[in-house]
């Protein structure tokens, strides 16, 4: 669910999503604040590069939080990644009727990317705050190739984005979102 706040707290990895998210919410008139998380992830200096770039092209307020622990990651899947980062961002940030987003979509398999676990973060959250904080995701019905066509149709700049899941200098070519990125990068010319 949407809200129309001015508003919206936006998860940044620096990635295409969140890229898309930026464009999404001020397209819609939302005063946007990204957040941008150091969890001792790999790619944390080329994901840091991106969000510091995507927030001075649209001009968005950006602030980047060393969370001092490093988020397991088993066969490529960073354990409840996303629940940590939302409850860090509500348990930090000015929560009386506030709004965060998050860039997750169709086509992944791990469940903090579902619709499952948005209903279950914002039970958690209405336990917390009441109802006043609203998780939303609205590329949650989108795949990958959708999310890269509403990139191309809003003229979102994906090439300073950085899509590695393995390395912050040079994208590795190889881990899930570089052959996302790779697929990115082809079909943008038959779009």
């Amino acid at each position: 669910m949407l809200q129309s706040e001015a508003q919206v707290n936006l998860l940044l990895s620096g990635g295409v999503d969140s890229a898309a998210l930026i464009a999404f919410y001020l397209s819609r008139g939302s005063t946007v604040r990204g957040v941008h998380y150091n969890y001792n992830q790999p790619s944390f200096e080329g994901e840091r590069r991106a969000v510091l770039a995507l927030a001075q092209h649209y001009s968005i307020s950006l602030k980047t939080i060393d969370l001092g622990l490093k988020i397991a990651c088993t066969q490529g899947e960073y354990h409840c990644r996303n629940a940590t980062l939302l409850l860090a961002s509500a348990s930090i940030l000015p929560t009386k009727q506030s709004r965060f987003s998050i860039g997750i979509h169709a086509g992944t398999p791990y469940y903090d990317c579902s619709k499952e676990f948005l209903k279950d973060i914002q039970r958690i959250f209405n336990g917390y705050f009441s109802g006043s904080v609203q998780v939303e995701a609205p590329f949650i019905e989108f795949t990958k190739k959708d999310i890269f066509k509403y990139c191309k149709n809003a003229k979102v700049p994906i090439d300073i984005t950085f899509s590695c899941e393995r390395r912050g200098d040079i994208p590795c070519g190889e881990c899930p979102s570089c052959l996302d990125r790779r697929a990115l990068d082809e079909s943008l010319g038959n779009l």
